[in-house]
């Protein structure tokens, strides 16, 4: 028997949600001081996870059917522990596969979170939570032991993500076939073009402020600042969501901070480094309504509506940032690929005013007036002949 899935706490979405982007910040934070990611590796390293998330969110429905829903959950969590303590265990090969699986759990991980969340802000917020712990603390790390340990310091969290989930009994809804509607096309673009310029903000903020000229330490701390300030976004623009009418101001005022601290990474990264960071973090409020919008809308279609948004959303993205980072080692600046970011962003706005905007309904015409009733004339019966005579 299921049971409603807003039975499960607050806290538990929270502590799961922490899971899902350490794996990910804790890399672009450690890029450059890990000794064997060098080149091409590297690019590889950034786009990975989109690809890895993709295809895992696409396979959750069917491990959902296979195994239930709990232990999908528990699946995950074991897969992120294993993947997270082996990908530091050698050498590029280990760091590429142990990262592929561990962005593999985080996708089960984070298309079953919508589902179980149902729109709190628990959610967000503790994605925005761990996405800053993971720039944070890694830096820190890495200075004071090794890439290895700052990276593999990660996989505690997931264990402890599985203890609490084991305490937390039951089965949830099954996933049901998404809606394939235009709506639902939009806003699978509009994910993966906002996961693109997250993801590259995430794994190449660094090297845009090194490359300019600023410290390592100055440059890690700025990724950390951005994280940081994506943190307010993540807890305020649940409830925006669910509040504001005018759905694509929205979506433009959560793209502006984002095409202003690009613009600013492109013209001047060395000038302000603490301003355009602080900018591209704020922008990360879009992806918290693009998380928020699939949470309130799998209400309907369960799991499967955040398995196609995220599944081909991240995929999308995956590509978005390995053209950039192509596009970084063919040229040797940064000044192509920010403009492409900035052209993503505007393909943002669009698809994200698709995914929201409703059309008003034409009034319905307005019913024929009923026919009035045939005036009835009196009739005269002669008793005579007993015939109906019409009277003048």
């Amino acid at each position: 028997m299921s049971r409603a899935t807003t039975t499960v706490s607050t806290l538990v979405i929270f502590v799961l949600a922490l899971n899902l982007r350490p794996a990910v910040t804790s890399l672009g934070a450690a890029l450059p001081d890990i000794s064997v990611a060098g080149g091409l590796v590297a690019a590889v390293l950034v786009a990975l996870p989109l690809w890895a998330i993709g295809l895992g969110g696409w396979a959750t429905p069917w491990l959902c059917r296979w195994v239930g829903t709990h232990r999908t959950v528990t699946v995950a969590l074991v897969g992120l522990v294993l993947s997270l303590a082996g990908r530091v265990l050698g050498g590029p090969v280990e760091l590429l596969v142990g990262t592929a699986l561990a962005c593999l759990s985080i996708a089960v991980l984070g298309t079953m979170l919508p589902l179980l969340a149902q729109g709190s802000a628990a959610f967000t917020f503790g994605l925005g939570v761990g996405s800053t712990a993971g720039a944070l603390v890694t830096p820190t790390a890495v200075m004071s032991s090794s890439w290895r340990v700052a990276l593999g310091v990660w996989a505690t969290t997931a264990l402890l993500a599985q203890q609490v989930w084991q305490r937390t009994p039951g089965e949830f809804v099954s996933p049901r076939r998404a809606p394939g509607t235009v709506r639902a096309s939009a806003l699978t673009i509009h994910f993966g073009l906002i996961s693109t310029v997250t993801f590259l903000v995430m794994g190449w903020l660094p090297g845009i402020l090194r490359s300019a000229g600023v410290p390592s330490t100055t440059a890690g701390a700025c990724l950390a600042l951005s994280m940081a300030m994506g943190l307010p976004m993540m807890w305020l623009v649940p409830g925006w969501t669910r509040r504001w009418r005018n759905q694509t101001l929205l979506v433009v005022v959560l793209a502006t901070p984002n095409v202003i601290g690009v613009t600013g990474l492109l013209l001047a990264p060395a000038a302000a480094p603490w301003l355009w960071a602080a900018a591209t973090g704020t922008g990360m409020g879009a992806l918290a309504f693009a998380l928020t919008t699939i949470s309130l809308r799998s209400k309907d279609s369960s799991v499967a509506l955040s398995a196609v948004v995220q599944g081909v959303g991240y995929v999308i993205a995956g590509f978005g940032v390995l053209v950039c980072g192509w596009l970084h080692t063919g040229t040797g600046t940064w000044r192509t690929p920010l403009m492409l970011v900035l052209a993503v962003l505007l393909g943002q706005m669009v698809s994200g005013h698709i995914a929201v905007f409703r059309r008003t309904p034409a009034p319905a015409p307005a019913p024929a007036p009923a026919p009035e009733p045939a005036a009835t004339q009196p009739i005269t019966v002669h008793p005579q002949d007993d015939a109906p005579e019409v009277a003048a």
